[in-house]
């Protein structure tokens, strides 16, 4: 019987397999782990119980966001965190985490449009400047032109093809951003990439502080 079962693992590769095998359980376990990710993602990111003002840690909000956005980003991009260590802030999170994930999208769809051959990168920055907390979100994508740059805040302007975007993605974010008394400061050249920097306050309303 012995020689049968090594006839038999000769005849079907037993070792081949054995690797398959192993390969396949580590591909379900590593689905299981992304699915688990991705649920608490969007747990975290949507925050529809807090439709008030709650204190909140930015970075909690950008890690999230980063977690859904995370398929869509290509191979030939790098995204690189560097958040500082903040104080909880007064906001709306569930409406912060759509204006990190507006520019997210809109710096993925940046870098995409560059050639496939050339390393792109997205990064993530997070610190406290005095009484302001900073997020910065620069990526190496194809830029904008000055004129482009003027109209980003319109409604229903868009760059992107048709089937790609409404154009109410950075007017949403404007708005969001006026409710929340804070900045958004906007660099970018053409061919090079964009550096978009928000500056939040610690409270809602500072003369309130």
């Amino acid at each position: 019987k012995l020689k049968e079962v090594e006839r038999f693992k000769n005849k079907v590769d037993y070792e081949y397999l054995k690797q398959e095998i192993s390969g396949l359980l580590k591909g379900i376990d590593d689905g299981a782990r992304r699915t688990a990710e991705i649920v608490s993602g969007l747990k975290n990111f949507s925050r529809l119980d807090e439709s008030d003002i709650k204190e909140a840690n930015v970075n909690e909000g950008i890690e999230s966001t980063l977690i859904l956005v995370r398929n869509a980003v290509p191979n030939n991009t790098e995204i690189v965190t560097e958040l500082g260590d903040l104080p909880f802030i007064e906001c709306y999170p569930g409406k912060l985490n759509q204006v990190f994930m507006n520019i997210l999208t809109n710096a993925i769809y940046a870098v995409k449009h560059k050639p496939e051959d050339t390393q792109n990168r997205i990064t993530i920055t997070s610190k406290k400047m005095g009484d302001k907390i900073h997020v910065i979100f620069h990526d190496t994508g194809i830029g904008m032109t000055k004129e482009v740059k003027e109209k980003i805040f319109e409604p229903f302007f868009t760059t992107k093809d048709v089937g790609e975007g409404t154009g109410l993605g950075m007017s949403i974010v404007y708005k969001i951003i006026e409710s929340h008394h804070a900045k958004l400061e906007v660099e970018s050249e053409l061919g090079v990439g964009t550096t978009l920097t928000l500056i939040l306050n610690q409270r809602i309303n500072p003369k309130n502080s």
